[in-house]
């Protein structure tokens, strides 16, 4: 205010200054003294000086240009120092972002798709890992039932031939007392034709008989005596018979007083057992390796779709298909930086903004690269929609809430 009184004040003195010089060059001559050359100035002070009345139009008029001069400057420096203080309010406020193009043919995207293509492939063939061992459980599952059977169908063998050993040692025993009963038969029909043939022998000797009467009398006892003999070795036969299946009913029954003898039968069924015991064991120990097999192979698929899933999540998945506007924000940056915020392209990065678009999605994960200014910088990836394309090949652009 005061600077603009000191301009208003000089101003009337020089109106002032020339009017005075037009009336002296109008008035008649004379000679007064001369006036001094440079007419001596009022110094300029803090203080309102009295500002003489113009005595005509002209110095009006000069006056309140001089005064419009000044207030139109004052204006004129207000509004600039306004506009330089909301550029720099919002160069300390907006963010920064680097944008970037992506497109199916970039090359990150190309190496990305390669990515994925290879996560499918393990991805599948984590899946025919898990059909392959499911219908390996399900074979040693079916086998090992069918063994179990097989061990049931040994030990209900050993119990049906214990029973057959003792119906057969209770039907030699049988036979046996048959035979003896026969013998003692034999023996009292051998003893009748023995005194049978001495008194043919005496008759032939008194001529009651001939000899053909003595030789039939003698074959009856000789054929009682042959059969005598085979019935003699039936009953060696059956005895033998019965003292073995008696001693094979007792290792049957684990009666025998003789722990180390083990009939060959026995012994068989049992290396059979064991064979079939161990043969389960081992499809037992195999099934549980494939369990745990499987359960790696169901999570490693797990993780795959997850990083699958993250991969798909990325902006570079999503350029595979169609061409995408992307931002790399630093994390210093991502305060002011959200959905629905502006996109905000300067001159210079500074002079000019206009809005050239608005963020639509933030991108999670942590990011490694260059940030605006090309140093190395950890952020996020931001999705941009522009309405103007040509804003994605500048070298950084602003967010603005």
């Amino acid at each position: 205010m005061t600077q603009m009184l000191r301009v208003v004040t000089a101003a009337d003195e020089a109106a002032a200054l020339e009017l005075a010089r037009a009336r002296t060059a109008l008035a008649p001559v004379s000679l007064p003294s001369p006036p001094p050359l440079v007419e001596p100035r009022a110094p300029i002070t803090d203080e309102v000086a009295p500002i003489p009345a113009p005595a005509a139009d002209a110095a009006l008029a000069t006056s309140w240009s001089g005064r419009l001069f000044a207030l139109s400057l004052l204006v004129a420096t207000i509004g600039g120092l306004g506009w330089l203080g909301r550029e720099v309010y919002f160069v300390a406020t907006d963010s920064w972002i680097a944008p970037l193009h992506l497109s199916p043919d970039s090359d990150g995207v190309a190496a990305l798709r390669m990515q994925r293509q290879r996560q499918l492939a393990e991805l599948a063939r984590l899946d025919a890992e898990v059909t392959r061992i499911d219908g390996e459980l399900t074979a040693i599952n079916a086998a090992v039932v069918r063994l179990d059977k097989l061990r049931d169908h040994a030990t209900t063998t050993r119990r049906w031939q214990t029973e057959a050993s003792a119906r057969t040692a209770t039907g030699l025993d049988t036979a046996t007392d048959l035979l003896r009963r026969q013998r003692g038969l034999l023996v009292q029909l051998g003893a009748r034709q023995a005194e049978l043939v001495t008194r043919a022998r005496d008759d032939l000797a008194a001529g009651l008989i001939d000899r053909t009467a003595l030789d039939r009398e003698e074959q009856v006892r000789d054929q009682l005596a042959l059969e005598l003999t085979e019935l003699d070795r039936q009953l060696a036969e059956a005895g033998t018979r019965t003292a073995e299946t008696r001693s094979t009913l007792r290792a049957l029954r684990g009666e025998d007083p003789d722990a180390r003898r083990t009939m060959p039968e026995l012994a068989a069924s049992e290396e059979h057992t064991a064979r079939v015991e161990l043969e389960i064991e081992r499809l037992r120990a195999e099934a549980l390796g494939q369990r745990a097999l499987r359960a790696v192979a169901i999570d490693s698929a797990a993780t795959q779709r997850e990083l699958l899933a993250e991969l798909e999540a990325r902006p570079l998945y999503r350029a595979m298909t169609k061409a995408t506007d992307i931002a790399f924000v630093p994390y210093d940056q991502l305060g002011g930086v959200g959905p629905g915020a502006r996109i905000m392209d300067c001159l210079w990065g500074v002079f000019r903004c206009h809005q050239v678009g608005t963020i639509t999605e933030l991108v999670p994960g942590e990011v490694v690269t260059q940030d605006p200014w090309g140093k190395l910088a950890r952020g996020q990836y931001v999705v941009l929609h522009l309405t103007d394309a040509g804003a994605v090949r500048e070298r950084v652009l602003r967010v603005r809430r």
